[in-house]
């Protein structure tokens, strides 16, 4: 992702949610994540090693991650696989889409990219926070899911997107891979009709959480996000930027779909650690990812 100095205006669209019966929605507050489950969840991920998009180690982790969301049974796991050009060549990119039906035949995307930056120069970058952690936060949410028996509000589909890395800038055939071809492909089939919004978690497992909400996320999704942060204990520091993110939430706020970017922008000071070999698991926290976890429960409870 990168930070580009300008306000877009995007359309958004709402969609109203149907209630379905008490003895098979959530009642209350939502469920909870595990903190040191996701801490596991980052440290597995860290294990394959350097996993750009098209090598063989992110092969072998989009395959763990396809078994791990799919082992209660549950969600209906499926993996979009395409090849596109890069300016690296042509590369075969895999979208895992781990999907659990709710109250509403409505849904909303809750999406973090598994592909890490590809360096020449990082032989052992880890990725820890800029990958890793967005992945644990979502396996973590889907294994909170797996363990109630009862339904979510609304359909979720948990995405891990493959491609969001650029090579060398964010162009047309050079980064966001992965969101663009599913906002493309789901906008052709109506599907993004029914979805009521998408949240994306990226860089959020810094042991200092700040997040920084980029300008191009949706301003009703926005109000739901701070009303839910006001009431996180401890307080979650947090700021809104005045400028917008490149993200894999772009594609669909371009489709006309309410969207978020929950990122941390600050990771160490001047955002030191991003992109350079210092983005290691010392440097992330399970309770950082728990935070970001359960308070996008509580904004997928709370939908306008």
């Amino acid at each position: 992702m990168k930070r580009v100095f300008h306000r877009v205006l995007l359309p958004v669209c709402i969609l109203l949610l149907s209630s379905c019966g008490a003895e098979t929605a959530f009642s209350g507050k939502p469920p909870e994540t595990d903190a040191v489950l996701a801490y596991s969840y980052a440290e597995k991920s860290v294990s394959f090693g350097n996993r750009p998009s098209g090598s063989e180690a992110i092969g072998k982790y989009a395959e763990w991650i396809r078994k791990t969301a799919s082992e209660s049974g549950k969600f209906t796991v499926s993996v979009m696989e395409f090849e596109e050009n890069t300016p690296g060549g042509p590369v075969r990119f895999r979208n895992i889409i781990a999907e659990i039906n709710g109250c509403s035949g409505d849904f909303a995307i809750v999406g973090a990219h598994y592909d890490a930056k590809k360096f020449l120069t990082i032989s052992d970058f880890q990725a820890a926070n800029d990958g890793a952690s967005g992945v644990a936060a979502l396996l973590a949410m889907i294994h909170a899911l797996q363990n109630d028996p009862r339904k979510p509000p609304v359909g979720i589909k948990f995405v891990f997107f493959d491609g969001e890395e650029c090579l060398y800038s964010y162009t047309d055939n050079d980064g966001l891979h992965g969101s663009r071809r599913l906002a493309s492909e789901w906008s052709r089939r109506g599907l993004l009709k029914r979805c009521r919004a998408v949240i994306l978690l990226d860089m959020i497992g810094d042991k200092e959480l700040s997040l920084t909400i980029p300008a191009n996320s949706s301003p009703e999704l926005v109000r739901v996000f701070e009303t839910q942060a006001g009431k996180q204990t401890p307080p979650l520091n947090y700021k809104l930027l005045e400028s917008d993110i490149v993200d894999d939430h772009v594609p669909f706020l371009k489709a006309g779909v309410p969207s978020l970017n929950l990122i941390d922008f600050e990771y160490g000071p001047g955002n030191r650690y991003w992109h350079t070999s210092g983005d290691t698991l010392d440097k992330i926290s399970g309770q950082s990812m728990k935070t970001v976890a359960d308070l996008t429960f509580r904004i997928l409870w709370n939908l306008p």
